[in-house]
């Protein structure tokens, strides 16, 4: 990010900080005073260490400890109620408001005693300090802070094994929540909006982030950079305006991303940058400016069960990318493609659902040895499938074409489902005699195989190309194993050269 760029961010949120500040410690008075009406649990804390109530917090200066004896200075300097240090008697940090403009809030340095942060409202460190900062830190428990205002809100480096949950960071000039080579760590249930990034790793793996609500960021609302391997995220909410991406993996390997809602962001819901071996299931990536997903130069990933709707571009769009499979997902009623494919090689396209007005249900260019089958494409504006210029060796059966550029039950040279502008594409497979089907193309079938129009389908385009085996039935779809089976068998006959044999 450019100087530039920095300051007009920072000063788009002045504007907001001191109306925003304002609400939110009205809103964290309220629900202390609320809290009174009920009996505070323990949390598992020595009964000689009763919770004290409180009506405020209490103000405090920047607390800074290091090393595990630092834990043993003063209350003054440390902020610390009560606790010894182990797991059943933790370090207590809580119920301080720590105005952060003259040094970060509250800072722990290489310690690996138990220890809590909870309940402190951190603010005002701007651009030049953090609200709560661990180097090299384990065993800590950050829990229901509140930090903004400052250049970070939670930063954690070099620190494994900690858990943040229940925090705000909001309002903070960098990010939300930041983990710089740090591992194992569990971030969940945390609020991270109007930040740069909501929450952002870099070279942190093992990681696992769950429910936390990162929205209305001014980049990203979760990303991870260079190496952020293995990390679990999940559930989380990455919607409502970031200005860039839902999610945004650069250079990071073998994460699984599952039942994330990453809609309606400025850019992409879910963006990939030379990224592998990545699994994506089950996440809703709808009505963004851009693409639901986006794969650049990110290779050998799966994507099943996602859905994306009503995206301004595509819902998938794979950009010089290869050994990716896209199976089972539902891209419906984009503005362009259901699947775009570009520049990519070896992909496996199957048991996808590209229907109800995308432009295009599946689109190719400069893109070949591609395996698509077993997909549902229908009632796509324009053609179900275009082959564009570039694009050569694909193959393509067992699809179903119903009713897309306007087809009716009837073969229309005005209204052919596919169109093919690429060379020696292959729209059905010898070995099997199987086609796809055309809802506007199931008769004659007088003579074997059984179950194949007797008469080629002819699709649009400079190659010439038909389908030799329309079916004369929709294909049945396999069970999801033996698709999978089925879309890696044929990629080993495509990787390996097979040629086919036209009748």
């Amino acid at each position: 990010m450019s100087i530039i760029d920095r300051r007009t961010s920072q000063m788009k949120k002045k504007s907001k900080r001191l109306i925003s500040l304002f609400l939110m410690i009205i809103l964290a008075l309220s629900m202390v005073t609320i809290s009174l009406l009920q009996p505070r649990e323990s949390n598992d804390i020595s009964s000689e260490h009763p919770v004290p109530a409180r009506i405020s917090y209490m103000s405090h200066a920047p607390i800074s400890i290091v090393t595990n004896g630092g834990f043993l200075d003063p209350n003054s300097s440390t902020g610390i109620s009560w606790g010894s240090g182990t797991i059943d008697d933790p370090y207590i940090i809580e119920g301080w408001d720590i105005d952060a403009v003259s040094g970060t809030g509250i800072s722990i340095w290489w310690t690996d005693v138990y220890f809590i942060v909870r309940d402190c409202f951190v603010h005002n460190g701007t651009s030049s300090y953090r609200g709560i900062y661990l180097l090299d830190c384990m065993n800590g428990n950050i829990n229901n802070n509140t930090c903004s205002d400052n250049s970070y809100g939670i930063y954690l480096q070099i620190s494994s094994n900690n858990t943040l949950a229940d925090n705000n960071c909001s309002l903070n000039m960098i990010y939300g929540m930041y983990l710089s080579s740090s591992n194992n760590n569990s971030l969940s249930n945390n609020t991270c909006w109007n930040n740069d990034d909501g929450i952002s790793f870099s070279r942190s793996s093992n990681n696992t982030l769950i429910n936390n609500n990162c929205s209305s960021n001014d980049y990203r609302g979760i990303s991870l950079y260079y190496d952020s391997n293995n990390n679990t995220l999940s559930n989380n909410n990455c919607s409502s305006n970031n200005n860039y991406d839902g999610i945004y993996l650069y250079s990071s390997n073998n994460n699984t991303l599952s039942d994330n809602t990453c809609s309606s962001n400025n850019n992409w819901g879910i963006r990939f940058t030379s990224s592998s071996n990545n699994t994506l299931s089950n996440n809703n990536c709808s009505s963004n400016d851009y693409d639901g997903i986006y794969l650049d130069s990110s290779s050998n990933n799966t994507l099943f069960s996602n859905r994306g709707f009503w995206n301004t571009y595509n819902g998938i769009d794979v950009v010089a990318s290869n050994n990716n499979m896209l199976s089972g997902n539902i891209w419906s009623s984009n503005s362009y493609d259901g699947i775009y494919v570009s520049f990519s090689t070896n992909n496996t396209i199957i048991n996808n659902n590209c229907s109800s007005n995308n432009r295009w249900g599946i689109q190719l260019w400069e893109s070949h040895h591609n395996l698509i089958i077993f997909n549902q494409i229908r009632n796509n504006l324009q053609y179900g499938m275009n082959m564009r210029e570039g694009s050569y060796s694909n193959i393509i059966f067992n699809n179903t074409f119903v009713d897309n550029n306007g087809a009716g039950s009837i073969y229309d040279l005005n209204h052919i489902q596919a169109i093919d502008d690429g060379t020696n594409n292959w729209w059905n497979s010898s070995t099997y005699e199987h086609g796809n089907y055309w809802s506007d193309w199931t008769t004659p079938d007088n003579f074997p195989p059984w179950g194949i129009v007797d008469v080629p389908y002819n699709i649009s385009g400079s190659a010439g190309a038909k389908d030799y085996y329309p079916q004369t039935t929709a294909p049945i779809i396999p069970e999801p194993s033996i698709l999978v089976l089925a879309g890696i068998m044929m990629m080993i006959f495509l990787m390996i050269g097979r040629t086919r044999k036209k009748p």
